[in-house]
């Protein structure tokens, strides 16, 4: 049990499923004592019942030829790393093969097979982007508004509350261009915090946000990653 990478992955997998997007309704405590308390066995067995972040890691486990559950993997799922450079274009079957093992309905899957994507990125944004945010649950409207909520955004702590535990950060976000592509942004915007999660807090710090809570302090190195391959992948839609 790779222990590191089971809490970076229950990190971004909690706020969605508390929310009711994806998961069981046992893994929300499951996923907390994993990063609160180092109690991560479970964490593997509830992350495989997630309808698609599990076949992402299996997907690129695949190509990888890494365990899916190793620290490689979920970083690139996550955050991008040079693991996602052996993915080529052609490995975006191998995913779909994946989704229908793990249940997804099958007019999406059928959909997909005739929307092949210029470059396959198997990063969380690749998801959000070309799968369509909402569109295996109907949890949530695919616009840009959602499409926002669910990326992984990365910006620096400009002020604190810790009575309200809100902060202020300028987020990178997605905006439509001119000609009907996405671009990086950056906007302010608060975001709730807990500080079992994320403790000491101070200004300056790099953080990610999902889904309107803060869900990781982030090394320059991550924030490095996650750019590049944000930015890779958006110039390719």
């Amino acid at each position: 049990m790779d222990q590191k990478a089971l809490k970076l992955c229950a990190r971004f997998a909690l706020t969605p499923n508390q929310l009711g997007y994806c998961g069981t309704s046992k893994a929300s405590k499951i996923l907390q004592d994993c990063i609160l308390n180092n109690t991560c066995a479970e964490v593997e067995v509830e992350i495989k019942k997630f309808i698609i972040l599990n076949p992402y890691l299996q997907t690129i486990a695949q190509i990888t030829k890494k365990p899916p559950f190793s620290y490689e993997v979920i970083e690139a799922y996550w955050l991008g790393n040079d693991s996602l450079k052996e993915c080529q274009r052609t490995d975006f079957n191998l995913l779909l093969e994946n989704f229908n093992k793990q249940g997804v309905p099958s007019f999406l899957i059928q959909e997909l097979k005739e929307k092949l994507p210029k470059v396959f990125i198997p990063i969380h944004l690749f998801n959000i982007l070309h799968v369509g945010v909402g569109r295996t649950s109907g949890a949530v409207p695919f616009n840009l508004n959602s499409i926002n909520n669910c990326m992984l955004r990365w910006g620096k702590i400009l002020t604190i509350n810790n009575q309200t535990k809100k902060l202020k950060t300028k987020l990178h976000s997605l905006k439509l261009s001119s000609t009907g592509n996405y671009i990086l942004t950056q906007k302010e915007e608060k975001l709730h915090f807990d500080p079992r999660f994320t403790p000491n807090l101070k200004i300056g710090d790099r953080v990610i946000a999902h889904w309107g809570f803060t869900a990781k302090k982030i090394t320059k190195k991550e924030e490095e990653n996650l750019q590049f391959w944000t930015k890779k992948l958006i110039t390719s839609f």
